[in-house]
């Protein structure tokens, strides 16, 4: 076993599978009945935000639920967020 200093290069094993698109990421698997999450953030740093419409969202094909930090099962209330 070879040991490596500071600073010093180290070769990785995934390196060339992962450069010739051999890699296998989690985006590659496709689970049957998988549901997907997209996110929407402001295009603006530090805006105020005074109001989101969810009702477009909520009425799309294929939609479960439309979470926002102000809903009653907001999954950001156990980190102490309204």
């Amino acid at each position: 076993m070879r040991e490596y200093g500071i600073g010093q290069s180290v070769p990785r094993v995934e390196d060339q599978r992962l450069l010739t698109g051999k890699g296998n990421y989690t985006d590659d698997r496709k689970v049957p009945g998988a549901a997907y999450m997209a996110v929407l953030r402001s295009p603006h740093a530090a805006a105020g935000i005074s109001g989101i419409d969810t009702a477009d969202a909520a009425t799309m094909p294929g939609v479960i639920a439309v979470l926002t930090a102000a809903g009653p099962q907001s999954p950001m209330a156990s980190v102490g967020c309204p």
